[in-house]
């Protein structure tokens, strides 16, 4: 049996990697969230984060919410974020769903106090099948309402009221005068960046 001869040693280059500390924006009181890896500092602007807002925020009550963030400068090992989005994760729909005969889906765009576009998808659960009217009706008045509250809150105070339920609660009220509603909840909200 002939012997295996190696003529050239395969050279491999490592690239050693550090991990850099997440930090979640001021809305969410700049706690640290997380880490991530990374070879070159440069790689790290721009990245997306996703993660379980309940591990933001520390509670129980919001691991339903997924939380989107994007890295926007990195200070010593430290990564600064900025929020892009929440959306409820799909399962939690669906259980929402279940209680309701019909589901009322909604899409528009907001602008805060401090010029930030926001798109809102709100989700209304409706107990009985309603006329396609009604249904229009609820529609609109939750984007005026919405528009109303994001003009006078900040980005951070509109994701403040948002998470604690408050503008659910306000709009339930607000709705009942059109046809009362099994609940209503935030499907998704996303920033939109404008371009430069």
């Amino acid at each position: 049996m002939a012997k295996k001869v190696i003529t050239k040693k395969a050279r491999v280059s490592v690239v050693k990697k550090r991990w850099y500390a997440l930090q979640a924006p001021q809305v969410f009181n700049n706690v640290l969230f997380g880490e991530t890896p990374a070879a070159e500092v440069e790689s790290l602007v721009g990245r997306g984060i996703r993660t379980n807002l309940g591990t933001v925020i520390r509670t129980a009550k919001k691991t339903s919410l997924e939380a989107r963030f994007k890295i926007t400068e990195v200070k010593g090992n430290t990564c600064m974020t900025e929020l892009v989005s929440l959306e409820i994760l799909p399962p939690h729909v669906k259980r929402l769903v279940k209680r309701a005969k019909k589901r009322v889906d909604d899409s528009f765009v907001v602008e805060t106090k401090d010029g930030v576009q926001v798109r809102v998808k709100p989700m209304l659960l409706v107990k009985d099948n309603v006329q396609h009217g009604i249904l229009t009706a609820l529609r609109q008045r939750g984007q005026e309402f919405f528009a109303a509250q994001a003009k006078e809150l900040t980005f951070n105070e509109f994701i403040n009221k948002i998470l604690a339920g408050d503008i659910f609660r306000d709009l339930r009220t607000d709705l009942k005068k059109i046809y009362p509603l099994a609940g209503v909840e935030l499907r998704a909200l996303v920033r939109l960046w404008k371009s430069i």
